[in-house]
């Protein structure tokens, strides 16, 4: 993606000419929680694992020199699990631009998607939640059908999915009447 002036931008799409980044959408904060349960879960065993072997040394048969070493690989474990749950929680982000919806995905370390529809080409946007949680902390899931060739967009963990399922639609009709379209294309 570039700027006005040229420069690059983390999102990897290029504006069109007259275009503007209008909103960024990032999944909600309780996404990371899984990420964030294992690193916990990890640093909790190696703590327990060192305690436990400091404490009954008769007892427990693995030298002590190898229980740090396994503790302290847990301990990385998780700094690993934090760190990729953040660079997926950065990456996947919806962007609404005066002219188009983009949708950027993170799997993992190495695999980057960026998909985009013009505004004009969305047919149904809907935003819903599952679940207890997901109802109680107000995030869900926006999916945007669109004429082309990926018909569907589907972004989770939207935070309030509804109300950018609105917005979009907003911006689809508005769209629409600044081209001089109607509904039916």
């Amino acid at each position: 993606m570039a700027h006005k002036d040229g420069t690059p931008t983390p999102y990897g799409f290029d504006l069109d000419e007259g275009e503007e980044i209008t909103r960024i959408i990032k999944r909600h904060p309780m996404t990371l929680l899984p990420s964030w349960l294992t690193a916990a879960t990890l640093t909790s065993a190696a703590a327990l694992l060192t305690y436990v072997s400091g404490r009954y040394p008769d007892v427990f048969p693995i030298p002590g020199t190898m229980v740090l070493a396994l503790a302290f690989l847990m301990v990385m474990l998780a700094v690993i699990f934090i760190w990729v749950g953040l660079v997926n929680y950065r990456g996947n982000v919806l962007i609404f631009t005066n002219i188009h919806l983009v949708m950027a995905e993170q799997h993992g370390l190495f695999s980057h998607r960026v998909s985009q529809v013009h505004f004009t080409r969305i047919q149904d946007v809907t935003g819903h939640k599952h679940g207890i949680v997901q109802a109680l902390f107000g995030y869900g899931v926006v999916e945007i059908q669109s004429a082309g060739e990926k018909t569907r967009f589907i972004f989770t963990g939207a935070p309030h999915p509804q109300q950018i399922a609105d917005d979009a639609l907003e911006i689809h009709e508005r769209r629409l009447k600044e081209l001089g379209m109607n509904e039916t294309g």
